[in-house]
């Protein structure tokens, strides 16, 4: 299995999202469309922390969720990249992470992958336990993530893997390192997190890059497709 194979499968999901709020709502609206999916805006005399986003699945409800979770992902969205502490608890964005699994999004950015890969950092450290597989594309961009490996590796018995072009030689901290030359997940972004066989805590991340230069990918939590993606890495390393 190929990333790029993997993303065909979502490609003609019908997801629709309709967003309720003022005019300032409809800023949300162009970026959902700028990600590939079909979103429409309805007025709501209300304030903008009352607005919220309908989100639907071959036209049946799926989810509601707060309009400012969406603002923070798609519009505002501040990177917590030098973060090594333990995780935060947010609803709003746990619940719109839920909300959209398995949604293939056209249009992402460097900044909302790593803040999907936080989160799903954040879940394996909460677990504590299970076997982590990351790819970074190249071993050198670890670098900039190092504190906060660290902390995961020193605070919970995760068994750590990270990927990536060999092209840094990495420090020895608890960390598995599998430097790749020539393999396909050198061009894509990439996290699976197995939960020690917990099929509620299960997780994964994939994108690829596209030649325009953002990402389409998506998240699930699916067990069955988390364990795909985990035997699809190991598979590339052997």
């Amino acid at each position: 299995m190929t990333v790029s194979t993997l993303l065909r499968r979502f490609e003609r999901s019908d997801v629709a999202v309709t967003v309720y709020g003022p005019s300032e709502a409809t800023a949300v609206v162009e970026r959902l469309e700028s990600q590939g999916l079909t979103a429409t805006w309805r007025r709501l005399l209300t304030g903008q922390q009352d607005a919220f986003a309908v989100i639907r699945r071959d036209g049946v409800f799926a989810e509601a969720i707060p309009l400012t979770a969406l603002q923070a992902f798609l519009c505002k969205l501040t990177v917590r990249s030098g973060d090594s502490g333990p995780p935060d608890s947010d609803p709003g964005r746990q619940l719109l992470y839920s909300a959209l699994a398995n949604t293939l999004l056209s249009s992402l950015t460097p900044a909302q992958l790593l803040e999907t890969s936080h989160e799903f950092e954040d879940r394996a450290y909460r677990v504590g336990e299970g076997t982590l597989r990351v790819s970074f594309q190249s071993l050198s961009i670890f670098r900039s993530q190092r504190a906060r490996y660290e902390t995961l590796a020193s605070d919970t018995t995760l068994d750590i893997h990270v990927y990536g072009q060999d092209d840094w030689e990495p420090p020895s901290c608890g960390i598995t390192f599998h430097p790749l030359t020539g393999t396909a997940l050198e061009q894509v972004w990439l996290l699976a997190f197995d939960a020690a066989g917990d099929n509620q805590n299960k997780c994964a991340l994939v994108a690829e890059e596209t030649d325009d230069g953002p990402f389409r990918g998506l998240w699930t939590y699916s067990p069955r497709l988390v364990d795909e993606i985990m035997a699809a890495v190991v598979a590339v390393d052997r």
